[in-house]
């Protein structure tokens, strides 16, 4: 049976840092204070080298500065911030490019009949009822806790009490947005996807990737160690920004592009550059030097290498 935990002092906290390899200094007890041992720890893992020696997991930090821990627990947090600015823009895109197609197609409030624009010959009509049913419930809840000066004006609103595609799509979630995207026909979805210079299947693929970043960034949840589960459709140029996997199969070399932070930036400059081809990223290149100072740390986020991860100016000239 495994021992419970104990509590220890901020100095026996900080000694189970050095004693485990980790290179601090005595002043380095201030940041333990006011920053969970567990949360740098979990900061630390990714540079560590674990071990099991009979059922217990060792871990050695191999001579990592505690500095190095702070400066990854940082610039995470910093890139939280600014990748939200960034995915709130395309959210913002996304969300006039569909209400303008479903606006123009459709009408003011034909939007609301999911099954005068969805993909029938993909889904069911089931399934397109149960995801109208869902968006329309929790645009109702949003509406009736909103401010909003126009929905007080009933020509917004249609007998039901539900807003016109203009601002019933701004309303909603970014989630609901997201899964509106999915089960679109496909040559809405192509007339949407036009604008951002990408095909339909590609759009869907991002976004719901995006959606997915957006949940970590907002609930303050480790970033630059993350690994999408569903990896997003990838453009062939993309390859030499990203680190590839190698493995054997059957006397055959397979090459998987890493799904991890890289991956994500490049979807979010592709994106946001067909909407804003000046947009400042030095802060999100700031935060990427920060934590790249060498191969090994670049690789770690998922670029194929240093130069790579330290030239996103480079990377924006390139995708068009």
């Amino acid at each position: 049976m495994s021992e419970r935990p104990v509590a220890l002092s901020w100095e026996e906290q900080l000694k189970l840092f050095k004693d485990r390899g980790m290179k601090v200094r005595e002043t380095d007890i201030d940041k333990l204070k006011n920053i969970s041992y567990y949360r740098l720890k979990e900061f630390a893992r990714p540079l560590a080298t674990m071990t099991n020696n009979q059922d217990q997991l060792e871990i050695s930090y191999n001579g990592i500065e505690f500095r190095e821990v702070l400066t990854r627990y940082y610039q995470d947090k910093n890139l939280r911030i600014n990748l939200l600015h960034a995915i709130e823009k395309i959210e913002v895109s996304v969300k006039t490019r569909v209400s303008y197609v479903l606006g123009t197609q459709y009408g003011a409030f034909g939007y609301l009949d999911f099954s005068s624009w969805s993909n029938k010959k993909k889904f069911s009509r089931f399934e397109i009822e149960k995801k109208q049913y869902s968006i329309k419930k929790r645009m109702l809840k949003i509406i009736s806790q909103s401010q909003l000066s126009d929905l007080k004006n009933k020509r917004n609103l249609d007998k039901d009490g539900f807003p016109s595609v203009w601002l019933g799509i701004d309303l909603m979630m970014f989630g609901d947005l997201v899964a509106m995207l999915t089960i679109m026909g496909e040559a809405n979805l192509r007339q949407v996807a036009s604008y951002y210079k990408c095909s339909g299947e590609e759009l869907v693929s991002w976004m719901k990737c995006l959606n997915f970043i957006r949940n970590i960034c907002a609930h303050n949840s480790n970033l630059i160690d993350l690994k999408v589960t569903t990896k997003p459709k990838i453009r062939r140029e993309w390859g030499e920004y990203l680190y590839y996997i190698e493995s054997t199969n059957e006397n055959r070399t397979i090459r998987k592009p890493s799904n991890k932070l890289a991956v994500i930036i490049i979807i979010v400059v592709e994106l946001v550059n067909q909407i804003n081809s000046k947009y400042k990223w030095q802060a999100i290149q700031s935060s990427i030097r920060s934590l790249c100072k060498d191969e090994e740390r670049a690789f770690l986020l998922g670029f194929s290498s240093l130069v790579s991860a330290k030239e996103i100016t480079s990377l924006v000239k390139n995708i068009h």
